[in-house]
């Protein structure tokens, strides 16, 4: 967690100590939700925040111009989700929107994390 947005590390450095001072670790990292790059600098001895992913599964209710309700196959608790901004995922959603016999086939995984939800991957039940 950067700035209260969970994000995905991609690169760690890792500096020596000086004179009266500890080593300090710079974390490049790029937001899930919003991919925006973010970097920390932290003393090596303290800790970070890491969010809980909740993952499940789940069939998709309707999609709408900007959202997605899909329904959690355990609980049956209905959750909207915002579009991924991922190219292969939006040609996806765009051809289950105009089919809609196909969409009833289509189930997703999604991922809960720092009070937000975001679909992972579809997979077809055939």
């Amino acid at each position: 967690m950067v700035e209260n947005e969970a994000c995905v590390i991609k690169n760690t450095e890792r500096s020596k100590s000086g004179k009266h001072g500890h080593a300090k670790v710079r974390i490049t990292c790029v937001g899930v939700f919003d991919d925006n790059k973010r970097s920390l600098t932290i003393p090596s001895g303290h800790m970070v925040e890491v969010p809980e992913i909740l993952k499940g599964n789940a069939q998709i209710n309707f999609i709408e111009e900007t959202t997605i309700n899909i329904m959690d196959l355990e609980s049956y608790e209905s959750i909207d989700v915002t579009w991924p901004k991922n190219d292969d995922m939006i040609k996806k959603i765009t051809e289950l929107k105009q089919n809609p016999s196909e969409m009833s086939q289509t189930q997703v995984e999604y991922w809960n994390l720092a009070g937000k939800t975001l679909i992972n991957r579809f997979f077809t039940n055939k």
